[in-house]
């Protein structure tokens, strides 16, 4: 048996359950039409050749990471309604835009830009089940975390981390008090890493002051 079976299985078998939490925690959504599908984690090019304008130079999967090179894995929380247009993958919107115009203008992370990057999201389903985050995604996010999901990140973290890649991440806080999602997400990251980077979501990289600013951990 391939030894990536597993995960497989146990993939497709929380894609499955995705429905039946959505429903359990927004009653009044039960007869909307769930996105069910995961986004999956890309390799999306040397971060030196991004061009704000058009999509990153390639969308792969992160299996097919070229050999031999540093990679900066970025995290971010999960995707929501561009990341579902025609063929699916993280960052194709508004977000996509500013971290290929701005990455190299962010704060520590500058000096990575000859390295490629990782997009990858802690929760591959579409937590704000593709209405305004400020409505489901955070609820969600934390019940799909503690059903499953959590684990599913780790185990794709790990398959993915190579030694010296880079991680950054840069999920958003959200508007749960005392619940950030970034830090659920930063808690989960293998503590054999020695450094992780912790940045504001590239969301919010239109602004010079967010892009020279770290999040908290305390």
């Amino acid at each position: 048996m391939p030894e990536y079976e597993p995960l497989h299985l146990f993939q497709v078998r929380l894609c499955m359950d995705f429905k039946e939490i959505v429903k359990t925690l927004c009653l009044e959504t039960a007869k909307m039409p769930i996105e069910a599908r995961r986004c999956p984690d890309q390799y999306v090019g040397v971060i030196s050749q991004f061009q704000s304008e058009v999509d990153f130079p390639e969308r792969s999967p992160v299996e097919s990471r070229p050999s031999g090179i540093k990679c900066v894995i970025m995290i971010l929380e999960s995707p929501h309604i561009n990341e579902f247009v025609s063929c699916l993958g993280p960052a194709k919107g508004r977000t996509g835009e500013l971290i290929r115009e701005h990455f190299k203008h962010v704060i520590g992370l500058n000096d990575y830009i000859g390295c490629g990057l990782i997009l990858m999201n802690a929760v591959q389903h579409q937590c704000s089940l593709g209405s305004p985050t400020k409505f489901y995604r955070d609820d969600v996010f934390c019940a799909a975390w503690e059903d499953g999901a959590k684990e599913n990140f780790i185990s794709r973290f790990n398959s993915t981390f190579k030694k010296h890649d880079v991680i950054v991440n840069c999920c958003t806080k959200g508007n749960m008090k005392g619940h950030e999602l970034r830090r659920l997400v930063q808690q989960s990251i293998p503590k054999d890493k020695d450094k992780v980077l912790r940045r504001t979501h590239p969301s919010s990289w239109y602004s010079e002051k967010n892009r020279n600013s770290q999040w908290k951990l305390t």
